[in-house]
């Protein structure tokens, strides 16, 4: 009679959740043009700023987040939604 196979367990790897702002973290911006400029709204650092201009806000929306969580300027991505 054989003998069965025996199979290898190998351990389940699966992705970190993230409670808190990291670095390399992509953050979607939701922006609403309004009278005076654009409002720009940030849901997952609770942020909210503005910019006069629609060629601004992306620098905007970096410049709170980093701000916000002490991440560096450079290592903030931003997914704009207008």
């Amino acid at each position: 009679m054989p003998t069965p196979l025996l199979h290898t367990v190998r351990p389940q790897h699966t992705a970190r959740r993230v409670t808190s702002p990291t670095i390399g973290q992509c953050f979607d911006v939701e922006v609403s043009r309004e009278v005076n400029g654009w409002l720009i709204r940030i849901p997952e650092i609770d942020g909210v700023t503005r910019a006069s201009r629609r060629a601004t806000v992306e620098l905007a929306a970096r410049r709170c987040i980093a701000t916000k969580t002490g991440i560096p300027i450079g290592y903030v991505a931003v997914l704009v939604h207008f």
